[in-house]
């Protein structure tokens, strides 16, 4: 869950969203290799930032050491996003011969500062995900001090970390509301009365609802969002505060969830009801898991994700770690790449296989981050 939008500069990124989702349609992808930077202006980005978009652990520059050992500190790896966040992360330790491990603080904000003060004497690299994005800062910055190790921290901004690995959530959420909003027009009659399966606590889920907003007002600027709940990121809450919201505004026409289980806890709540979801529009976000992209295949409600793609951004962790662990100076934030993904264009991402998904980390790599904060 993440995000490093400025306010200042949205209006300067519409316009280029606009013109480079314009020269996408017709642009055919070009095969590139597994370690291939995402599409984006060299110029555009900092020499550390081409460095981890680029590695290569077999052909790693002259005079650079591999770090013995990397753990990340989740903060809910019950969850399917960082069950699939850290195998990536553990199959890219492997390709360098890194020894990793994984500690989960299960949304407990004392235990994953205690979980990563302990981790920092243990391990070379430290990863991070933030329970609570500012509670963590004097934490992290003070470790970062004190051991000179680099931190790579996931998914929300936090004080002290080496660098962010984690998507432009204000531009994914735009990018789907412009889908949603093109959906609408041609079948939902130009209406859009919307469900927001929202997490208010964090900036980066936020940012995702802004986005989507401002994305489908876009395209219906009088589209409406007419009811806004906290679900928490937890499929149980949001099937509970959706349908409460849902009784109350029954001409919903359109759900947009900030992950996964928020988009489908919608969908089951407006179900139990006896919603008629032909004239129902159901957007998610990250498409972490299986049930995103069975749920689109299937060619019901539930039409479109901002897909996040976490075994690469798996692989950008560790490749961040390894760069940062040699000294190289990194930006702030660096960009995972999102796409609206279909029933239509999932499959040129993940490849069906038996009962799950394989990530194509060559067409991952094509994406564009031109313009993302």
């Amino acid at each position: 869950m993440k995000s490093h939008v400025r306010l200042g500069a949205r209006a300067s990124w519409l316009s280029r969203f606009i013109a480079v989702a314009a020269l996408m349609l017709i642009l055919v992808p070009t095969a590139l290799a597994q370690d291939a930077t995402p599409m984006a202006s060299p110029g555009a980005m900092s020499p550390g930032e081409q460095m981890v978009r680029t590695l290569d652990p077999k052909a790693l520059p002259e005079g650079w050491k591999i770090p013995a050992s990397a753990t990340h500190v989740t903060n809910y790896g019950v969850h399917e996003w960082y069950q699939n966040l850290t195998k990536g992360e553990a199959t890219r330790a492997a390709d360098y011969g890194i020894k990793f491990k994984q500690v989960d603080a299960n949304l407990d904000l004392q235990a994953s500062l205690a979980a990563v003060q302990e981790v920092a004497g243990q391990v070379d690299v430290i990863n991070f995900t933030p329970v609570n994005e500012k509670a963590s800062g004097p934490t992290i910055t003070k470790l970062a001090a004190e051991t000179g190790k680099p931190i790579i921290c996931e998914s929300s901004p936090t004080d002290g970390c080496t660098t962010l690995i984690s998507i432009d959530d204000y531009a994914a959420g735009f990018k789907v509301g412009v889908w949603a909003g093109e959906y609408a027009q041609k079948n939902l009659d130009g209406k859009a009365r919307i469900l927001d399966v929202g997490l208010p606590a964090l900036t980066t889920t936020v940012n995702r609802s802004k986005g989507f907003a401002d994305g489908i007002k876009s395209v219906l600027p009088d589209a409406e969002v007419i009811a806004s709940v906290d679900a928490q990121g937890l499929k149980d809450t949001a099937v509970k505060v959706s349908a409460d919201a849902l009784t109350a505004n029954p001409d919903v026409n359109i759900i947009f969830g900030i992950n996964d289980d928020s988009a489908l806890g919608g969908l089951q709540a407006f179900e139990s009801q006896g919603g008629d979801t032909a004239n129902l529009l159901v957007v998610g976000f990250g498409c972490e898991g299986k049930a995103c992209k069975d749920a689109l295949a299937e060619g019901g409600p539930y039409k479109v994700s901002a897909a996040m793609f976490p075994e690469y951004q798996g692989r950008l962790i560790i490749d961040a770690g390894v760069a940062a662990f040699n000294g190289t100076e990194l930006p702030t934030h660096i960009v995972a790449p999102t796409i609206a993904v279909t029933a239509d264009n999932l499959g040129e991402y993940y490849a069906k296989e038996g009962d799950g998904y394989t990530a194509n980390f060559d067409a991952i790599s094509q994406i564009s981050v031109e313009g993302e904060k």
